[in-house]
């Protein structure tokens, strides 16, 4: 089949690395993929062309978007299609779909709903969607019920489906060395790092805070946080109280993540809101023991056992600093954490098996 992903953003963000996994899932399965993107391009075009994957940008303007509804509309009758999915949504670009792939349109919801957008904006953008869409899909059972219970109807076309993340192989010593070196950072003793946007509910206050803990109980660990966004200038400062300033590294974003994985011993991961945060998923999947807070998201329907990794559903930075302390002193549960998180994500996240849920979720 010939698919359009219409797409919100194409940055480098979790929902857009996503994304592009899935359609790179679905490119394996034989079909041609194809990215429009209702913004200009940004960091997924290289990844976008090394995966052979054609892409435009449009120039968004206007309140909603509103200005770039009429190239929308010529672009959808230039792509002709057998398929589309929409990622991320977005309420003025559904009505101008008209019999566009109509049939076999797919809508994937990433965002968690409270606090992001007023219920009665749900109801609105849920209520069109289902008039538009065949099916709706969510990363997480946390995030779908959310949906179900603002807009019930919702109910009929809803799917949990798994984000999908292909299986890295393990980094050798020296892969490892050679990350740490790329990345600035020590050669000799652990390194605990996280990644993602700097912004107040990814509660990057809460992983110095516990840094600062671990610190204390071993002085030879570093820290890492790649990312970028507007709390790093707050962040810094709170750093520099906590006496980090010359053991934790900001390395901005980084544009290979394997680098940033191998260089780590522990992800410590903390959030107040998430649908289903891609940083631990990827670590597990590199082999990378998680030791994580979350209030509120869909992390504990992955790591639901102590086996897979150490999940609160609460901020205590004692209580990580604990966690994290444990596994830097005990190789042996480390590893043991690093191996069945790799076999959890491959059971819950194989790309051609989403890729599959798609074709039938089409098909049918």
């Amino acid at each position: 089949m010939k698919i359009l992903n219409l797409i919100q953003c194409a940055n480098l963000g979790g929902m857009e690395q996503v994304s592009l996994r899935l359609m790179r899932g679905l490119q394996a399965r034989g079909h041609e993929l194809r990215l429009l993107c209702l913004n200009p391009i940004g960091g997924l075009g290289p990844l976008l062309q090394a995966s052979g994957i054609p892409f435009e940008g449009l120039p968004y303007a206007g309140r909603g978007g509103w200005r770039i509804l009429p190239s929308l509309r010529r672009k959808f009758h230039e792509y002709p299609a057998d398929a589309m999915i929409m990622t991320g949504h977005h309420l003025l670009a559904m009505p101008t779909m008209g019999n566009f792939a109509k049939g076999h349109r797919i809508l994937a919801i990433h965002f968690h709903h409270a606090g992001e957008k007023p219920e009665w904006q749900w109801r609105l953008i849920y209520r069109v969607a289902c008039s538009r869409f065949q099916a709706i899909t969510f990363p997480a059972d946390f995030i779908r019920q959310e949906a179900e219970r603002i807009y019930p109807p919702v109910a009929a076309l809803a799917h949990t489906v798994r984000n999908p993340l292909f299986m890295p192989a393990l980094p050798t010593a020296e892969q490892k060395k050679a990350a740490r070196r790329t990345l600035g950072l020590p050669m000799d003793g652990p390194i605990i790092g996280n990644a993602g946007w700097l912004i107040p509910r990814k509660r990057f206050d809460v992983f110095l805070q516990t840094a600062a803990l671990i610190l204390a109980r071993c002085p030879e660990a570093h820290f890492v946080i790649a990312g970028n966004g507007g709390e790093r200038v707050r962040l810094q400062a709170l750093a520099a109280r906590l006496n980090l300033t010359g053991r934790l590294t900001w390395t901005g974003w980084v544009q290979n993540m394997e680098t940033f994985y191998h260089s780590l011993d522990v992800l410590l991961f903390n959030s107040d809101w998430d649908a289903l945060p891609t940083t631990p998923l990827e670590a597990m999947s590199h082999g990378v023991p998680v030791v994580a807070s979350v209030l509120n998201g869909g992390l504990k329907e992955i790591i639901s056992a102590p086996d897979w990794g150490f999940l609160l559903n609460r901020h205590e930075p004692e209580t990580l600093a604990e966690a994290v302390v444990h596994l830097l002193q005990n190789p042996a549960a480390a590893a043991r954490i690093s191996k069945a998180g790799r076999e959890r994500i491959r059971l819950t996240s194989d790309p051609e098996t989403i890729a599959l849920e798609h074709e039938k979720m089409w098909q049918r």
